[in-house]
Protein backbone atom coordinates (compact mmCIF):
# COMPACT_ATOMS: atom_id res chain seq x y z
CA UNK A 1 0.00 0.00 0.00
CA UNK A 2 1.24 3.46 -0.81
CA UNK A 3 2.27 5.88 1.93
CA UNK A 4 -0.82 7.46 3.36
CA UNK A 5 0.74 10.93 3.63
CA UNK A 6 3.39 12.23 1.30
CA UNK A 7 6.02 14.44 2.86
CA UNK A 8 5.89 17.31 0.43
CA UNK A 9 6.00 21.03 0.36
CA UNK A 10 2.42 22.31 0.29
CA UNK A 11 1.16 23.40 -3.10
CA UNK A 12 2.03 26.96 -3.97
CA UNK A 13 4.39 27.58 -1.06
CA UNK A 14 7.68 26.94 -2.76
CA UNK A 15 10.67 29.13 -2.11
CA UNK A 16 10.59 30.44 -5.68
CA UNK A 17 10.34 34.22 -5.84
CA UNK A 18 6.85 35.62 -6.16
CA UNK A 19 5.70 39.05 -7.27
CA UNK A 20 5.06 40.09 -3.67
CA UNK A 21 8.07 38.44 -2.02
CA UNK A 22 9.79 41.74 -1.21
CA UNK A 23 6.78 43.60 0.23
CA UNK A 24 6.58 43.92 3.99
CA UNK A 25 2.83 44.46 4.30
CA UNK A 26 1.74 41.32 2.41
CA UNK A 27 -0.90 39.16 4.10
CA UNK A 28 -2.91 35.99 3.51
CA UNK A 29 -6.37 36.46 1.99
CA UNK A 30 -9.21 33.99 1.53
CA UNK A 31 -10.22 33.07 -2.00
CA UNK A 32 -13.18 30.92 -3.12
CA UNK A 33 -12.52 28.40 -5.86
CA UNK A 34 -14.89 26.80 -8.29
CA UNK A 35 -16.22 23.42 -7.08
CA UNK A 36 -13.46 20.77 -6.91
CA UNK A 37 -10.96 23.08 -8.66
CA UNK A 38 -8.77 24.13 -5.72
CA UNK A 39 -5.64 22.47 -7.14
CA UNK A 40 -6.23 23.91 -10.60
CA UNK A 41 -6.61 27.40 -9.12
CA UNK A 42 -3.41 27.10 -7.04
CA UNK A 43 -1.42 25.84 -10.03
CA UNK A 44 -2.70 28.64 -12.29
CA UNK A 45 -1.98 31.27 -9.63
CA UNK A 46 1.54 29.87 -9.15
CA UNK A 47 2.10 30.05 -12.94
CA UNK A 48 1.41 33.80 -12.67
CA UNK A 49 3.90 34.18 -9.79
CA UNK A 50 1.17 34.53 -7.15
CA UNK A 51 1.76 32.69 -3.90
CA UNK A 52 -1.27 30.49 -3.12
CA UNK A 53 -1.85 27.59 -0.74
CA UNK A 54 -4.51 24.92 -0.43
CA UNK A 55 -4.11 22.57 2.56
CA UNK A 56 -4.70 18.95 1.54
CA UNK A 57 -5.69 15.88 3.53
CA UNK A 58 -5.72 12.18 2.68
CA UNK A 59 -9.19 10.63 2.91
CA UNK A 60 -10.28 7.03 2.50
CA UNK A 61 -13.22 6.65 0.09
CA UNK A 62 -15.15 3.65 -1.18
CA UNK A 63 -16.07 3.09 -4.82
CA UNK A 64 -17.63 -0.15 -6.03
CA UNK A 65 -16.79 -1.82 -2.71
CA UNK A 66 -13.07 -0.97 -2.91
CA UNK A 67 -11.25 1.46 -0.68
CA UNK A 68 -9.20 4.26 -2.20
CA UNK A 69 -7.06 6.90 -0.55
CA UNK A 70 -7.50 10.27 -2.23
CA UNK A 71 -6.17 13.77 -1.65
CA UNK A 72 -8.88 16.32 -0.87
CA UNK A 73 -8.83 19.97 0.07
CA UNK A 74 -9.03 20.43 3.84
CA UNK A 75 -11.29 23.45 3.28
CA UNK A 76 -13.27 22.43 0.23
CA UNK A 77 -13.85 25.37 -2.10
CA UNK A 78 -11.30 27.70 -0.47
CA UNK A 79 -7.63 28.56 -0.76
CA UNK A 80 -5.25 31.12 0.67
CA UNK A 81 -3.45 33.78 -1.36
CA UNK A 82 -0.47 35.84 -0.16
CA UNK A 83 -0.56 39.40 -1.53
CA UNK A 84 0.19 42.97 -0.62
CA UNK A 85 -2.79 45.36 -0.44
CA UNK A 86 -0.91 47.66 -2.88
CA UNK A 87 -0.13 44.88 -5.35
CA UNK A 88 -1.13 45.62 -8.95
CA UNK A 89 -2.15 41.98 -9.57
CA UNK A 90 -5.39 41.76 -7.55
CA UNK A 91 -7.44 41.84 -10.75
CA UNK A 92 -5.45 38.89 -12.17
CA UNK A 93 -6.50 36.66 -9.30
CA UNK A 94 -10.24 36.88 -10.00
CA UNK A 95 -9.78 36.03 -13.69
CA UNK A 96 -7.60 32.97 -13.00
CA UNK A 97 -9.00 29.59 -14.10
CA UNK A 98 -10.41 27.67 -11.15
CA UNK A 99 -11.06 30.82 -9.10
CA UNK A 100 -14.61 31.92 -8.31
CA UNK A 101 -14.09 35.15 -6.32
CA UNK A 102 -12.63 36.68 -3.20
CA UNK A 103 -14.40 35.90 0.07
CA UNK A 104 -15.71 39.21 1.39
CA UNK A 105 -17.25 40.52 4.58
CA UNK A 106 -18.90 43.95 4.40
CA UNK A 107 -17.25 44.59 0.99
CA UNK A 108 -13.77 43.86 2.43
CA UNK A 109 -11.72 40.88 1.27
CA UNK A 110 -11.33 38.40 4.16
CA UNK A 111 -7.83 38.54 5.58
CA UNK A 112 -6.46 35.54 7.48
CA UNK A 113 -4.16 35.79 10.50
CA UNK A 114 -0.64 34.90 9.39
CA UNK A 115 -0.19 32.79 12.53
CA UNK A 116 -3.19 30.64 11.55
CA UNK A 117 -1.84 29.91 8.05
CA UNK A 118 1.64 29.21 9.45
CA UNK A 119 0.14 26.78 12.00
CA UNK A 120 -1.74 24.93 9.23
CA UNK A 121 1.48 24.77 7.19
CA UNK A 122 3.42 23.43 10.20
CA UNK A 123 0.73 20.84 11.00
CA UNK A 124 0.65 19.62 7.43
CA UNK A 125 4.44 19.36 7.25
CA UNK A 126 4.61 17.32 10.48
CA UNK A 127 1.69 14.95 9.80
CA UNK A 128 2.50 11.33 10.42
CA UNK A 129 2.21 8.80 7.61
CA UNK A 130 -0.81 7.15 9.25
CA UNK A 131 -2.87 10.36 9.16
CA UNK A 132 -5.67 9.25 6.86
CA UNK A 133 -9.32 10.01 7.47
CA UNK A 134 -10.79 6.50 7.34
CA UNK A 135 -14.17 5.64 5.83
CA UNK A 136 -14.91 3.36 8.81
CA UNK A 137 -13.25 3.90 12.16
CA UNK A 138 -12.56 1.08 14.66
CA UNK A 139 -15.35 0.90 17.23
CA UNK A 140 -17.94 2.41 14.89
CA UNK A 141 -21.36 0.77 14.67
CA UNK A 142 -22.24 -0.77 11.28
CA UNK A 143 -25.29 -2.59 9.89
CA UNK A 144 -25.03 -5.70 7.72
CA UNK A 145 -27.00 -5.17 4.50
CA UNK A 146 -26.91 -8.60 2.85
CA UNK A 147 -26.21 -12.25 3.48
CA UNK A 148 -27.35 -14.57 6.27
CA UNK A 149 -26.75 -11.91 8.94
CA UNK A 150 -28.69 -9.16 7.10
CA UNK A 151 -30.15 -6.58 9.49
CA UNK A 152 -27.79 -7.30 12.38
CA UNK A 153 -25.57 -4.55 13.74
CA UNK A 154 -21.93 -4.98 14.58
CA UNK A 155 -18.83 -3.09 15.59
CA UNK A 156 -16.25 -2.32 12.88
CA UNK A 157 -12.81 -3.60 13.92
CA UNK A 158 -10.41 -3.27 10.99
CA UNK A 159 -9.95 -3.52 7.25
CA UNK A 160 -9.20 -6.94 5.81
CA UNK A 161 -7.77 -6.03 2.44
CA UNK A 162 -9.26 -3.56 -0.02
CA UNK A 163 -12.67 -5.20 -0.32
CA UNK A 164 -13.41 -6.69 3.11
CA UNK A 165 -13.83 -5.62 6.73
CA UNK A 166 -13.61 -7.38 10.09
CA UNK A 167 -16.59 -6.74 12.35
CA UNK A 168 -17.76 -8.04 15.73
CA UNK A 169 -21.37 -9.14 16.03
CA UNK A 170 -23.37 -10.28 19.02
CA UNK A 171 -25.30 -13.35 17.82
CA UNK A 172 -27.22 -15.67 20.17
CA UNK A 173 -25.37 -14.33 23.21
CA UNK A 174 -21.91 -14.87 21.73
CA UNK A 175 -19.64 -12.18 20.37
CA UNK A 176 -18.16 -13.38 17.11
CA UNK A 177 -15.67 -11.87 14.72
CA UNK A 178 -16.55 -12.13 11.04
CA UNK A 179 -15.20 -10.91 7.72
CA UNK A 180 -17.69 -9.26 5.37
CA UNK A 181 -17.54 -7.44 2.04
CA UNK A 182 -17.37 -3.65 2.29
CA UNK A 183 -20.45 -3.48 0.04
CA UNK A 184 -22.49 -5.43 2.60
CA UNK A 185 -22.10 -2.95 5.47
CA UNK A 186 -22.99 0.65 6.10
CA UNK A 187 -22.57 3.08 8.99
CA UNK A 188 -25.38 3.05 11.53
Amino acid sequence: MENSIKQYQPIGTSSEPSIDSGLKDAAWYLLASKPKQEIRAVENLANQGIKAYCPMIKVERMRAGKKYIVDEALFSGYLFVYLSPQSPIWHKVRSTRGVRDWVRFAHNVAQLPTALVEEILNQQNTMEEESVMRFYKPGESVRILSGPFQGLTGIYQASSGEERAIILIDFLGNTSQMIVDNQSIQKE
